[in-house]
Parts: structure tokens; sequence; C-alpha cells
């Protein structure tokens, strides 16, 4: 991976990697763009839309930093700005390419954008499709994971613990599963290397809410009780 940082003026800024896509423009980072060409192949609801977007017979991810909570129905996709390499951009995509360093399974960063207006700054990011693959939650509102899948699911988030990276946000819609049960972790804002071990609990805390919090939810949803001990075993077994 070949990275490359652009300043473009109008405060526009990306930094890519130049070896997967050399001819990446600023229009990249537009929706409306992808609209135009017919290439928007689906999209997510989450704090903002991401999109899937086909590109030189390649889907890649399209993310706008949008907040949430209180602060988002005030400043909805504003960030202040203090320095590009303290953006949420830019930290995510170093991020994400050391973690792919030490062969976590996390989205391959493709590029970022941070537009600049004075105080304030705006950003967006580009990532590569993990192939046929969905998020956990999708998988247990149609069926339950075995316990060997649960395991897996354990033994990722450890492998990712182990490398020292916190996950803010470690849900069950954070984790995906491909056709060959290879378990991969995904937004990694606001996340970073950290040094200890308390955080670890909380994100694995956080993780466990999230699982019993779509339970009390959904009618259909395929996960128990007795499912935590074999993420636990595979959590211990990394």
């Amino acid at each position: 991976m070949t990275i490359k940082q652009i300043s473009m003026g109008n405060g526009h800024h990306v930094m890519m990697d130049s070896d997967a896509y050399p001819n990446l423009t600023l229009d990249w980072f537009d929706p409306a763009y992808w609209e135009s060409q017919n290439a928007v192949t689906g999209q997510a609801k989450g704090r903002g839309t991401t999109l899937f977007v086909k590109a030189n017979n390649d889907t890649l991810v399209l993310r706008h930093y949008q907040r949430g909570g209180l602060p988002g129905k005030v400043l909805s996709d504003q960030y202040l700005f203090a320095g590009l390499e303290k953006t949420r951009p830019f930290r995510e995509f170093r991020l994400l390419k050391a973690m792919r360093q030490r062969d976590l399974l996390v989205p391959q960063p493709i590029a970022v954008h941070v537009k600049r207006q004075g105080c304030v700054y705006r950003g967006d990011l580009i990532t590569a499709m993990i192939p046929n693959s969905e998020d956990l939650h999708a998988v247990l509102c149609r069926q339950p994971l075995s316990s060997n899948q649960w395991y897996a699911v354990g033994n990722a988030v450890a492998q990712m613990h182990d490398a020292g990276v916190y996950h803010h946000d470690l849900n069950v819609r954070n984790v995906m599963v491909d056709k060959a049960q290879k378990v991969w972790i995904i937004d990694f804002d606001r996340c970073g290397f950290r040094q200890g071990d308390k955080w670890k609990s909380d994100n694995i805390a956080r993780f466990l809410r999230s699982l019993e919090k779509e339970k009390a939810k959904h009618e259909q949803f395929f996960w128990q009780k007795a499912h935590w001990d074999s993420f636990l075993q595979g959590l211990k077994g990394a």
C-alpha cells in the first residue's frame, strides 16, 4: 500500500491508497456522482447513510462522518479542526492500515476526504467491501450461530484486543461474517491503540448489551445467554 496525501484547494484534503485507485478524484466522495453513474448498488442506515458503490468492477463502501446523539442534532456532520492528523477520517484510515498490517480482518482503507471550513471540518471514508458478508445482526435475525461460530466471534475480538486496539462501539452490527465463516470487525471511528486492560472488559460488556438489546427488541432473534459461554471461550483461546 502506497499512501498518498493531496491538498486539492478550497479546503479539500485527501489521503488515499494510490496503488489501489490512482485515478480517484473528489467526485468519489459525492453520492450524487455515483448516482449519476448508476453505480449505487445498495445502502445501509446508521447515524447517516452508507452507500455501496461499484468502481472498476469492485464494490466500495462510502461513509460520511455523522454525529450521533444530542450533538448530532445541533452540529450534524461538523467537527472541530485541530490538524489533519487529528481528524476522524485520517485517524481511522491510519488505524485500519496498521491493523491490516497485523493481519487483522478489518476493511481495506481506500481513501479519506476532509473538507475544512475555518475551524470546522466534514469528512468521508471509502473502504473496500468485505465480499460475501453480512452483519451479525442480520444473521441472528435469520438463524442461530453454532458454538464454533460463536467461538470464532470471541476469537476475532481477542485478536483485536491482543493487538491493543480499542473499539469505541463494539456491537452486533459492527461484526461481519463472510461465507467462509471468517469474522470481521468494522467501523473504527473514534477507535485506536490503548494500553492496559480495563477498556477490554468495557468493550465486551458493550457487545453483550447490544445482544441483549436486540434480543429484547426482536421477536425472532436467535441468541441465547448460553451462547455467551462459547463466545467467552473464543475470547480466552486466541
